[in-house]
């Protein structure tokens, strides 16, 4: 076994976004170092593509329609992609869970989570927040999403003093009128861990949790499953699943 787990149960090949999940949930539930060790070597161990001396000069010299640092890299969504930022945030909050267990330590993980760490940083909006992938493409700035900023931020909390993370916590808290019940879970989730850091992040978040269990009780505004999951997790923030600094 090499510790990878499908995104979906059909065997459509590994995914590291849910060997992080999977993972994350593992060490949250306590399991022992058996249970979590071959996802943790998985995930420690994996490269992006951007790990390549060949593809760093690709993305210097010939392919610049993106933005971004080759050698500041993370995870990807499969094996054998580049870096993506919600793969790269969640496979960050597992790891710094682990290693708050104990399961997990020395140089490679800690340079693991630096490089990721920088990836993030490098990866951010304009005026904060993240897309999915990168900043700007053809030489046009992206637009945060909400959820990859949420999930971004919950990865950062450990790096809450850099500028580009408090610029980043301002505008996703200058968005708990978002329609979507998923995006607001997230952003209350991921708000949630800095309540003791910033005086704005409480009343953003009373106002979000109210706005979600109005979201909740309309069926029309629930797609599917993992929003539920998610509005029942970010209603029950007592026990935030997604906080690395507690």
């Amino acid at each position: 076994m090499d510790g990878l787990w499908p995104s979906v149960i059909d065997g459509a090949g590994a995914s590291l976004w849910a060997t992080a999940v999977g993972l994350n949930t593992l060490v949250v539930l306590g399991a022992n170092s058996e249970a979590s060790s071959p996802s943790l070597d998985s995930l420690i161990r994996g490269r992006p593509l951007e790990a390549s001396w060949l593809v760093r000069l690709k993305f210097r010299f010939s392919d610049r329609q993106v933005r971004f640092d080759p050698t500041k890299y993370g995870w990807p969504w499969v094996p054998e992609t580049v870096s993506w930022v919600l793969p790269t945030s969640m496979a960050m909050i597992a790891l710094q869970r682990a290693k708050k267990r104990g399961l997990v330590g020395g140089t490679e993980v800690e340079t693991r989570l630096r490089l990721a760490a920088e990836m993030l940083l490098d990866r951010a909006c304009v005026g904060g927040g993240w897309n999915a992938g990168n900043a700007a493409v053809y030489g046009v700035s992206l637009r945060p999403h909400i959820d990859a900023t949420a999930i971004a931020l919950a990865a950062l909390r450990p790096h809450y003093q850099n500028l580009i993370v408090r610029d980043s916590l301002t505008w996703l808290l200058a968005r708990v009128d978002c329609p979507s019940a998923y995006s607001l879970a997230w952003l209350i989730l991921a708000a949630a861990t800095y309540r003791d850091v910033r005086a704005d992040v409480i009343p953003a978040l009373t106002a979000a949790c109210n706005h979600l269990a109005a979201l909740v009780e309309d069926p029309r505004g629930i797609q599917d499953k993992s929003t539920i999951a998610l509005a029942a997790l970010a209603l029950g923030v007592d026990s935030n699943p997604f906080e690395v600094n507690a």
